[in-house]
């Protein structure tokens, strides 16, 4: 993690997590390799049916027990090709970059002090391993 990325105007932590993606009645899940107070990063099978620009997002914070529900901004996103439908359309791969949007003033309180918690974790076990 690279607090001085100049693209970056929170600190981004890595996560491997999950994250639902809500959907007219349904809730997908998708992939979150990252996370900041101000955005993430999610993967998943694209799905051209369901894609919106707005996003409703539930939020599972690791190894705490919280659901964050909110809206993000779909700020970037890349399909790759995974193959083919059984009646031949193509499947794709989507790496989306997210920008959280409308949440609860207790949720963004939550998500901010959540990554400062790992940054602060990861940041204290880095320095014990210097020191051994």
């Amino acid at each position: 993690m690279n607090l001085l990325d100049a693209r970056r105007r929170a600190p981004r932590i890595a996560v491997d997590a999950f994250c639902g993606v809500a959907s007219d009645h349904d809730l997908q899940y998708a992939s979150m390799s990252n996370l900041s107070a101000l955005g993430l990063h999610l993967e998943h099978v694209f799905d051209p049916a369901t894609a919106r620009p707005v996003v409703q997002l539930e939020i599972e914070l690791p190894g705490i027990d919280e659901v964050l529900w909110t809206s993000a901004k779909v700020t970037r996103s890349t399909l790759t090709r995974i193959g083919r439908h059984p009646d031949g359309r193509p499947r794709f791969w989507c790496r989306a970059g997210l920008m959280i949007g409308d949440t609860s003033r207790r949720d963004r309180r939550l998500l901010r002090e959540f990554v400062v918690h790992q940054l602060v974790t990861q940041h204290t076990v880095a320095d014990r391993r210097q020191l051994s």
